[in-house]
């Protein structure tokens, strides 16, 4: 019996040593069932790391807030930052009237003498003229309808008129874009002295001559004398003579007639 079983145990030795190196293995390897250590909380977590495959992340949209467009605002308008400056008061002088026409200019004479422009011939219709003008033209009353004309005669002979004139072609430059004529009809019946004159005085009111018969026809007694003559061609001012306390009322019945054509 022993002799059989010493062959045996020779067998089974190597098997017996394989199954304890087995068992050896195994009580090494930890248990798959062992809970994982609990993760200190001081220590911060820095999350999963991004692999390179991982799909980027996706971003959601808050409804309430406009979307940012990546194309650059446009500049800003100029007008929009520098508004313009505000425009200077109107002055409260000056009244436009209703049809938006410009204002006649202050009056160079402002004392009125009630007593003036009332010398006959007011409210008669003015003569009408064809005459020359120093330079040889034409020259008519009735051109000049739908103005207001005022109409003077004097002479190169007549120192008071000399003065007048001038003041006269004040008044002339002063309105003539609002509708006003001056007409200066002479009673020289040569051409060179009256040119002479209107060159010394810088007259630009227009200029006739030839025209004593025409002064013949409203019997005035003194030189020189005007009238104011509507846009019908209706004497609406009579002046004779030369007065310069008058200078006042005659610019006021020139306005007058000015401003009914407005």
């Amino acid at each position: 019996m022993t002799p059989v079983l010493n062959a045996m145990s020779a067998r089974t030795c190597p098997s017996a040593l394989v199954t304890l190196a087995l068992a050896a293995l195994c009580a090494c390897k930890p248990d798959s069932t062992t809970p994982p250590p609990t993760p200190d909380p001081t220590v911060t977590d820095p999350g999963p790391a991004t692999s390179a495959a991982d799909p980027p992340p996706v971003v959601t949209t808050d409804p309430a807030t406009p979307p940012t467009s990546p194309v650059d605002p446009p500049p800003a308008d100029p007008a929009a930052t520098n508004p313009p400056a505000d425009p200077p008061p109107a002055d409260p002088t000056r009244v436009t009237p209703a049809g938006g026409k410009e204002p006649l200019p202050a009056a160079l004479s402002t004392k009125i003498n009630d007593t003036c422009g009332k010398d006959p011939g007011v409210g008669t219709p003015a003569q009408p003229f064809n005459l020359k003008t120093p330079d040889g033209k034409d020259i008519s009353l009735a051109s000049f309808r739908g103005k207001v004309v005022l109409l003077n005669f004097w002479g190169t002979w007549c120192k008071p008129c000399l003065k007048e004139l001038p003041e006269f072609d004040r008044l002339y430059r002063r309105y003539r874009k609002h509708g006003l004529v001056v007409v200066a009809v002479a009673t020289d019946t040569e051409p060179d002295k009256v040119k002479e004159f209107a060159a010394q005085a810088k007259l630009a009111t227009k200029l006739a001559i030839g025209g004593e018969p025409l002064s013949a026809h409203y019997e005035s007694p003194t030189f020189p004398f005007s009238f104011v003559i509507d846009a019908k061609g209706v004497i609406q001012g009579s002046y004779r003579g030369f007065r310069p306390e008058c200078a006042g009322k005659l610019e006021q019945d020139v306005r007058s007639q000015l401003e009914l054509l407005r």
